[in-house]
């Protein structure tokens, strides 16, 4: 999504009105160091010419073959495997949404959905999604992938998926001025006009959340059957009937 202006317009009884004139604008990026690819024998920077060509005589089909270092000090930029295996520990810590949203800003990287191997995990995800629903609580995931740490939070999106939502650290992270709210000084008034507004917008239908771009070029018509849920409740419902004594 590129940076541009947005009018938002609703059409309240056949009419278009606007409701007001928004920027889009990435308000979180990705910090990188300057670094430079130099030859491992000479550490001179090679020319490119279907290859990589050092002044020493050197040749390397890739960069792939050079070495990676910040200009500034001469270190090198290694990549260490930080995995040992296919399930690796993920630390899981608590943070008060309020001081989170009041210090921090979550500039997402990635969204993944997941899955519940067994039923314990299945009750204790179910409280920790408690505790970030109803307790005001941030639930902060930290585990290693290949080469980098990950750092995420667990939440439901809009759809109710339960997901990690992969953020960029904060040492990595550079933010831009964008639109924030606090949700704690939203008074009686201001839930009477936004119920008063929201009733006068059009309900979406299914139409409204597909698209007719270049994308769908040669694509199945119509939305994709929806795959089958893991439903968190099932797997709590199965455990209570195991749980429940028979007669």
């Amino acid at each position: 999504m590129r940076r541009r202006t947005l009018r938002l317009m609703a059409e309240l009884h056949g009419f278009k009105m606007p409701l007001g004139e928004i920027s889009i604008q990435k308000f979180a990026d990705v910090r990188k160091a300057e670094t430079v690819l130099v030859c491992p024998k000479c550490g001179a920077k090679p020319a490119y010419s279907s290859g990589y060509d050092c002044t020493c005589g050197a040749h390397y089909s890739s960069w792939a073959g050079l070495k990676r270092i910040v200009p500034d000090t001469m270190q090198e930029v290694l990549k260490p495997k930080l995995t040992t295996g296919e399930t690796e520990p993920a630390t899981v810590l608590v943070m008060p949404a309020t001081e989170f949203a009041e210090k921090y800003a979550d500039g997402t990287l990635d969204e993944h959905g997941i899955i519940a191997k067994d039923q314990n995990t299945a009750v204790n995800l179910r409280k920790l999604l408690v505790a970030v629903e109803r307790l005001g609580k941030v639930v902060i995931v930290c585990f290693n992938d290949t080469n980098e740490q990950r750092i995420a939070l667990l939440s439901l999106n809009m759809s109710n998926r339960v997901i990690l939502k992969e953020i960029i650290p904060l040492n990595l992270a550079e933010i831009s001025e964008t639109l924030k709210v606090d949700v704690a000084t939203v008074t009686e008034q201001d839930i009477t006009e936004a119920t008063a507004l929201i009733g006068q917008l059009p309900l979406a239908k299914e139409e409204d959340l597909m698209v007719s771009d270049y994308r769908t070029i040669g694509l199945k018509e119509g939305p994709m059957e929806s795959p089958k849920v893991q439903s968190l409740k099932e797997i709590l419902a199965q455990m209570d009937q195991k749980a429940a004594p028979t007669a």
